[in-house]
């Protein structure tokens, strides 16, 4: 049997180990610098660890090899997308974007997505599995290294449903934020579910400061059946309450996503639904303008619809965005990842 990777593993874990074996917690200090600070992808590398700390950690751990990745880059807008594939051929996809001043990446939590959504290419996949701590790591880095500098944000809103791979993700999060490893802020980590209630109240009840994003698509329970799966299993009454539950225990704001689609759900009386369902909520409401993927057979809202209906959240009282979205000539746009998605072959770069 293969070990696991050690980058799978907290620091407190692997601190944990080390005791058990008769060495000293604080040295795992050391390995954590090597692997986050320094980027040693073998024990050998490990610059500083004696030798005989070396062959222990190689004995229980592993290292795997790093993922092969491709990268696309937006004509329009500099938007860069990487295509990993994993030693075991599982692939995913992340996505850098350049802002006027900031700088943030969108990562995946899956190789592929199990909740169906009929708009999003992923969905389209179905779930090919959950990916590793280490595997989610591999794309924080990848997209630092091509930002250039560090990111400002980091947003869980590639390929997958990162609720439905909660511990992956936590240890992730964890690992980022990690002060011996990569140091980067929770308060800057945005983590988007489609609506997995047991796990919005678990965050709420957690030590995480990340910040949540709920992706609700529509106000209609109806529609949001037809185009969500999932929602025939946590309805949006019960995704509201959650989402109100996670607002009342850490005290923080939630961001919703709602996706317009041209003539089913952009309506004025569309924004009233959405409006009587969130007004209570400390909340900020993200407009997209829904994303054409092969093969569907839906067509994007029309902007000035989007303005109308931006309006009548705002005179309300609702912060909300009408937000732009980046890469679509390179399928890098929200719902269009699909683990190779198109784009001009010139722009493709291997790693």
């Amino acid at each position: 049997m293969t070990n696991l990777d050690i980058r799978d593993f907290t620091r407190q874990e692997l601190a944990g180990t080390l005791i058990s074996l008769g060495e000293k917690g604080s040295r795992i200090d050391k390995v954590f610098n090597c692997l986050y600070r320094k980027g040693a992808e073998s024990f050998d590398a490990m610059a500083g660890v004696q030798e005989d700390f070396k062959a222990k950690l190689a004995a229980r751990y592993s290292l795997t090899p790093a993922p092969k990745i491709e990268k696309l880059v937006s004509k329009l807008d500099g938007t860069i997308k990487l295509l990993f594939t994993f030693p075991d051929g599982a692939k995913a996809e992340s996505v850098v974007l350049f802002n006027k001043k900031t700088v943030s990446a969108c990562i995946s939590s899956q190789s592929g997505c199990a909740c169906g959504c009929v708009f999003c290419a992923t969905g389209g996949l179905g779930l090919k599995r959950d990916l590793r701590p280490h595997e989610i790591l591999a794309q924080y880095a990848a997209c630092r290294r091509e930002a250039g500098r560090q990111l400002d944000s980091l947003l869980f809103m590639g390929m997958g449903e990162p609720f439905m791979n909660w511990a992956n993700v936590r240890k992730s999060v964890l690992l980022l934020s990690d002060n011996k490893g990569y140091n980067f802020p929770q308060t800057r980590i945005t983590v988007s579910t489609v609506g997995i209630v047991p796990v919005i109240r678990e965050l709420a009840e957690s030590r995480l400061e990340i910040r949540l994003a709920v992706s609700l698509i529509t106000a209609d329970e109806k529609h949001r059946a037809e185009l969500t799966p999932m929602s025939k299993k946590y309805s949006l009454r019960e995704v509201i309450g959650g989402a109100r539950y996670y607002t009342d225990r850490t005290k923080r704001m939630v961001f919703f996503e709602y996706i317009l689609f041209d003539g089913v759900n952009d309506s004025a009386e569309d924004a009233k639904k959405l409006l009587a369902l969130i007004k209570d909520v400390p909340c900020k409401v993200n407009l997209i303008m829904y994303n054409p993927v092969p093969g569907g057979t839906f067509t994007p809202g029309r902007f000035e619809k989007g303005k109308e209906f931006q309006t009548i959240l705002v005179e309300a009282g609702i912060r909300t965005h009408m937000r732009r979205e980046k890469g679509t000539d390179i399928a890098a746009a929200c719902g269009q990842l699909a683990a190779g998605g198109t784009g001009d072959a010139a722009n493709k770069a291997g790693n």
